[in-house]
């Protein structure tokens, strides 16, 4: 890490640490996911839309100034984006470490080209334990051919190849993850914590009427306690404290950690438009406003959306440690010694810790 980034890191601390945003390029995609409304067939023709990438840079431009500094770019499915790897060079220049989530249909025919724009971390989603099923619900025949060609060269090119995998009832032993996943060539694996309503955004990318997502609060508490036994058998990039939150969230307990969607935590689709989350039903502004736009932090819970929840974890003591020096400039050492010494700090730096072989290569390139 460059010296002017250490700077622009502890700088960042000062105001609660970095933020992420992820981005959805376009609403069109090439898959079939039964649990998935941005579905091939779903979206009227009509109503597909793309992100204008000759704007891009003004708006990453735009969530910088704003502390962000991690970009996540999806869809719909990017790789049909015809300028994804141009976006994706533009937040990797800004110094924004950048991750892509793709179905992988078209990723070894792009993996060079993705390489070049100096994407490190690709997230290939999967949905069951065995090829058969996850290659009928995505409607995409030979499909794990296609993945495993392109894990197969990642790790020489310097990317990670990581499993993002939807709990559904598609999975019926989570402990049969381990050898289908390291068979295709993962190094690790990220959940997708399963949406029983329709989301509120613009996002379609969960449907409230699958039979897959159709879980009581026992079978979903019974999902997140395999998935933390799969932890002995391959890396789950899940924290174990966001997991037992989602546990208290399902039985009704108070929960550790506040959702920090809106303050730390963003999703901007492809009208440009920023919302504190995927499942929130108003928009915070559209992003050539974003810079006036109050930021929220309102200690929300609502929901086990994984990519707001599990990062509100590792932000924890970030934001902390910014609310804490904010005492002391007031003067107030107590209440800052109070917030520092909250045991929630030491469960949110060994969150940090669990994934670090993971974070240290997003840390390479921002």
């Amino acid at each position: 890490m460059t010296q002017a980034k250490i700077w622009d890191m502890l700088r960042l601390l000062r105001h609660g640490g970095p933020a992420l945003c992820n981005i959805a390029v376009t609403n069109r995609c090439n898959a079939t996911c039964d649990f998935c409304n941005f579905a091939n067939g779903k979206i009227p023709h009509k109503n597909l839309r793309w992100i204008d990438a000759t704007r891009i840079d003004g708006a990453l431009q735009i969530l910088h100034g704003r502390g962000i500094r991690y970009i996540g770019f999806f869809g719909g499915e990017p790789l049909l984006h015809p300028h994804i790897t141009q976006m994706i060079a533009h937040s990797i220049n800004k110094g924004m470490g950048t991750a892509l989530i793709t179905n992988g249909w078209l990723l070894a025919s792009k993996l060079d080209e993705l390489v070049a724009s100096g994407l490190k971390t690709i997230y290939i989603s999967i949905d069951a334990a065995d090829i058969e099923t996850h290659e009928a619900n995505r409607g995409l025949k030979r499909l794990g051919d296609r993945i495993r060609e392109a894990t197969a060269r990642m790790p020489d090119l310097g990317v990670t190849p990581l499993a993002q995998v939807t709990m559904s009832k598609l999975i019926e032993n989570y402990h049969l993850l381990a050898p289908f996943l390291r068979g295709l060539g993962f190094k690790a694996v990220a959940f997708s914590y399963p949406q029983r309503t329709r989301l509120g955004s613009s996002s379609l990318a969960w449907s409230d009427t699958s039979r897959l997502m159709s879980f009581t609060d026992q079978e979903l508490i019974e999902a997140f306690e395999a998935v933390d036994k799969l932890r002995t058998a391959f890396p789950v990039n899940n924290p174990h404290a966001s997991i037992a939150d989602m546990k208290r969230h399902l039985i009704g307990e108070p929960e550790r950690f506040v959702c920090y969607g809106g303050y730390k935590s963003f999703y901007m689709d492809w009208n440009f438009d920023v919302w504190r989350c995927d499942a929130w039903r108003e928009r915070m502004c559209s992003v050539w406003d974003f810079e006036e736009t109050p930021l929220v932090r309102d200690g929300c819970t609502a929901c086990i959306a994984d990519c707001y929840r599990d990062s509100s974890v590792m932000l924890h003591f970030a934001v902390s440690l910014g609310g804490a020096l904010d005492e002391i400039c007031e003067g107030r050492l107590v209440a800052a010694l109070k917030i520092v010494a909250n045991t929630r700090n030491l469960e949110s730096l060994s969150a940090v810790f669990e994934n670090a072989r993971i974070l240290s290569r997003l840390a390479r390139t921002g």
